[in-house]
């Protein structure tokens, strides 16, 4: 069976494929979606070539239809058809609805299976498309998520039968974020992310009680996003770490994320690779983290908004390292077990088989 990959944001395969072999990124592919082929589902990727103008005009439209890539699904239209892939399979809603769209407009054109991450609740975030959303989702043959509570979501407000609802475990690189070896570094609290959803104030507050009691906490932070961690608490770092990622995870006693109120599956991916690298983490208990952390065996789940719960938590394992190293240890068991790239790709090839 053939499916093919749209991607968003002008990735590309071949691009992707060079920095792999720099080690700058984890999967040989984007998503490690070549592993499909381990389920017998033969995987090609594409990014329409627009040229200056039509790019100049797609990027325009991805601005006033919130990262829809409708103008590159046109470029890109000969590729869904049946005649070159059996399935189009999106990563998420920017494919995703825009390959749907276009899928209703002839028979020539294969079912689509679209990821969905950032539509959420009827309401929110994008009113002004609910419409046209609902329509794109309503005619999407399979849709997945990696975080649970989004699928009750989709059926609860938007509709969709239970029957075309999947979930998909995320899944990481776990060659590339590989079991650390070294020892961490004592009172090393490590935290990265810049999507809207993280709470770094609320961290910072939390690692300044922290400091109370373990002198030598420190916090080393990976994000664009404006936070102000005072010089003697912490380090930011803004610019792109792509594989230096890794050595933070050397570093850290614990992985430590504060996360605002979402269903979306926010802060997923670096959980799993601090876990992947042996590393604890204390983590906001947001609807899903559950299926992804188990609460005081891989990880701690925090209540969200309490800066003492999580002051609390960091605070426990930073002053008991066997604790913290059986916890990393079996975090580091469960992603190998549950969360890998090849993991996700098996669920996906089932999905991708049903359509």
């Amino acid at each position: 069976m053939r499916a093919h990959v749209p991607l968003a944001g002008m990735l590309s395969a071949t691009q992707w494929r060079r920095r792999y072999d720099a080690g700058e990124v984890p999967d040989a592919t984007p998503y490690g979606l070549h592993k499909l082929a381990e389920s017998g589902v033969e995987t090609t990727f594409g990014t329409a070539d627009l040229g200056r103008v039509q790019s100049r005009i797609g990027a325009s439209v991805r601005y006033r239809v919130d990262g829809l890539e409708l103008v590159e699904a046109l470029g890109e239209r000969k590729a869904f058809t049946t005649a070159n892939t059996d399935a189009v399979l999106c990563y998420d809603e920017r494919t995703g609805i825009p390959a749907a769209l276009l899928a209703e407009t002839s028979r020539s054109y294969a079912p689509v299976v679209s990821g969905i991450g950032w539509i959420t609740h009827r309401s929110a975030p994008y009113p002004k498309w609910d419409r046209l959303f609902a329509h794109a989702l309503s005619k999407t043959p399979a849709l997945w998520s990696q975080c649970r509570p989004v699928l009750d979501t989709l059926h609860r407000e938007w509709g969709i039968e239970r029957s075309r609802l999947h979930f998909v475990p995320l899944g990481i690189d776990t060659d590339f974020y590989t079991l650390q070896t070294e020892a961490p570094v004592p009172g090393r609290i490590m935290s990265a992310g810049e999507d809207r959803f993280r709470d770094h104030d609320l961290l910072v507050d939390a690692v300044a009680a922290v400091r109370r009691s373990v002198p030598e906490a420190h916090l080393e932070l990976a994000t664009g996003l404006p936070v102000d961690v005072p010089a003697d608490l912490g380090t930011v770092h803004t610019e792109r770490l792509d594989g230096r990622m890794r050595c933070l995870y050397q570093r850290a006693s614990v992985v430590a994320l504060a996360l605002r109120p979402t269903i979306s599956g926010s802060g997923l991916t670096v959980v799993l690779e601090a876990m992947a690298s042996g590393r604890p983490v204390v983590v906001t208990d947001n609807p899903g983290m559950a299926d992804y952390v188990e609460d005081g065996v891989t990880g701690v789940l925090v209540p969200g908004g309490d800066a003492d719960a999580l002051a609390d938590a960091i605070a426990a394992l930073l002053t008991d390292p066997e604790r913290a190293a059986a916890m990393g240890h079996a975090a580091a068991a469960r992603v190998r077990s549950q969360f890998t790239s090849s993991v996700m790709a098996s669920h996906l090839a089932q999905i991708v088989r049903s359509v």
